[in-house]
């Protein structure tokens, strides 16, 4: 089977525009999607990726101010791994200084050089030395081109067993396993924007409760509908696991399933893609409810917080 890669993580954030001023002005990755969450249209889903909004370097955000802090993760082993280039390291190193990040120097699974840091919920993220290949990379005027995010480059996660995930992973999601180091094992998918995936196999208790910072859930690529429709049907064949039915999610259809320790994973389609509603110009200049909710529209712009300044 080809594979397919990431198609974007979500994590958990308590203040929307604390979120949205991090991601974008000291990390400088572009905002492609504001829109709400379908469950609980009541707050943000904000959508940060590609200069061209393509499936696969999408990391995003529920904003739920009432989340309490997730559990204490173990050190390193759960991470969202963005790309830069290799010349980069020093750059980022003084432009995080200047932003007031604390970080620490290290090495990525493989060796590379990497910065570890938190953002404003504690979410754990690295800057990675890579030679990822990428699409046209978005930048701002105080972050050259050559130093800029490339792409998502991927995922870690951190399980008490991680056989059953290495299989779920090779035999139905389209990665393969690259090397394994100590307590890690590395997949690659291919080698573009979330075609990286890493397990780290804990030693302790299960999953930390859910909350601020943790990732909600990992998604994963399928080309259409038709091409979902195998891969549930490969989890149920070879694994057993059963997943949701199809849900439109507007920007693509999804399936659902529970992996090892209660991970929550998403299998979504490339299609139809960010582009339905707005330019490659203007994505995520304006607030966009879904159609479901177009009716709401008056009623949620009371609850939500405002983040003109940031259009």
């Amino acid at each position: 089977m080809t594979g397919r890669g990431l198609h974007h993580v979500t994590a958990i954030a308590t203040d929307a525009v604390r979120n949205l001023d991090f991601y974008t002005r000291v990390l400088g990755l572009r905002l492609v999607k504001r829109t709400v969450t379908h469950e609980d249209p009541g707050a943000y889903h904000l959508i940060y990726g590609q200069a061209e909004g393509a499936p696969g370097g999408s990391l995003s955000f529920f904003s739920w101010s009432s989340a309490a802090a997730a559990t204490e993760r173990p050190n390193g082993g759960e991470h969202v791994s963005f790309a830069i280039a290799p010349e980069a390291i020093g750059w980022w190193e003084r432009r995080l200084i200047a932003s007031g990040v604390s970080f620490r120097r290290g090495r990525a699974p493989g060796g590379a050089p990497q910065l570890s840091f938190e953002d404003p919920d504690h979410a754990p993220l690295t800057l990675v030395a890579s030679e990822l290949a990428s699409g046209a990379i978005w930048s701002l005027p105080d972050i050259p081109p050559a130093f800029a995010i490339r792409a998502l480059r991927g995922v870690s996660l951190s399980l008490r067993g991680t056989a059953l995930m290495t299989r779920i992973l090779t035999d139905v999601l389209g990665f393969a396993e690259m090397r394994r180091e100590a307590d890690w094992i590395e997949f690659s998918a291919h080698g573009d924007a979330g075609g990286w995936f890493c397990l780290h196999q804990r030693n302790d208790r299960q999953r930390p409760r859910l909350g601020a910072g943790a990732i909600h859930h990992v998604a994963f690529r399928a080309r259409d509908e038709a091409d979902l429709a195998t891969m549930a049907e490969a989890l149920k064949e070879r694994f057993g696991i059963s997943a949701s039915p199809v849900k439109d999610r507007n920007y693509f259809r999804s399936i659902y399933f529970r992996g090892p320790d209660g991970l929550l994973i998403e299998i979504a389609t490339d299609g139809p893609g960010f582009l339905i509603d707005e330019t490659r110009e203007n994505l995520g200049t304006r607030l966009i409810f879904p159609p479901s909710l177009q009716d709401r529209q008056e009623e949620l712009l009371r609850i939500l917080p405002p983040l003109d300044r940031f259009r």
